[in-house]
């Protein structure tokens, strides 16, 4: 499903990822591990194609990642990244708008279906200043999906969760993980005990 082969990245004289390899299946979740400041951040943003690495490629089904099949590799930033101005159903459809994945009528109900699922139907018109951290997640967890990813990714998704909305999260992860391979960055050891099928360990 995704692969990564023989990733190095370094900024200067500072070498931060050397020479990695791993994958990850559909029905799987990847952890990725380590102190601060061993390079998880800087190989998320690899991964989603935020910065470029150095060497080595990731590959997508055996298909060489680019600019045009990136789109199927989403992120869930540590923040949600909400547009303030916009109610939740914006929120939702301004991607899809943009890279004119799906008929509007159909991204709408794709949209509400996905509500409905994450138990937020009756927050379409509110804004984010309206809405809980845990609902924030919820919304961005949505608009990543409905890019129709391939592959899932999270940025450190419990950093401000309390132990509820985790316990959600947890639920939600193993649900993707039935359609999409996901990869979690994550300081959290319990999150991580609970959810990964496997590990990449850095540092």
């Amino acid at each position: 499903m995704f692969k990564a082969e023989n990733i190095s990245k370094s900024y200067g004289d500072l070498k931060v990822l050397e020479n990695m390899n791993f994958q990850v299946e559909k029905n799987e979740v990847l952890a990725i591990v380590g102190p601060s400041g061993v390079g998880k951040s800087t190989l998320l943003k690899c991964i989603v194609q935020l910065e470029k690495q150095d060497e080595g490629h990731f590959y997508l089904n055996e298909t060489k990642v680019d600019e045009k099949n990136r789109i199927r590799i989403g992120l869930v930033f540590q923040s949600s990244s909400l547009f303030q101005h916009l109610n939740v159903m914006d929120n939702l459809l301004i991607a899809v708008k943009y890279h004119k994945l799906y008929e509007e009528k159909e991204a709408v109900k794709k949209a509400e279906s996905y509500l409905r699922e994450f138990g937020l139907s009756d927050k379409k018109s509110a804004y984010p200043s309206e809405l809980s951290g845990g609902q924030k997640q919820r919304i961005a967890i949505i608009r990543a999906l409905l890019l129709n990813p391939l592959v899932l990714c999270f940025d450190e998704p419990t950093s401000s969760l309390d132990g509820e909305n985790k316990t959600l999260l947890i639920d939600i992860i193993r649900k993707i993980k039935k359609e999409q391979a996901v990869i979690v960055v994550s300081h959290d050891e319990d999150l991580i005990e609970r959810v990964a099928d496997k590990k990449v360990i850095l540092g």
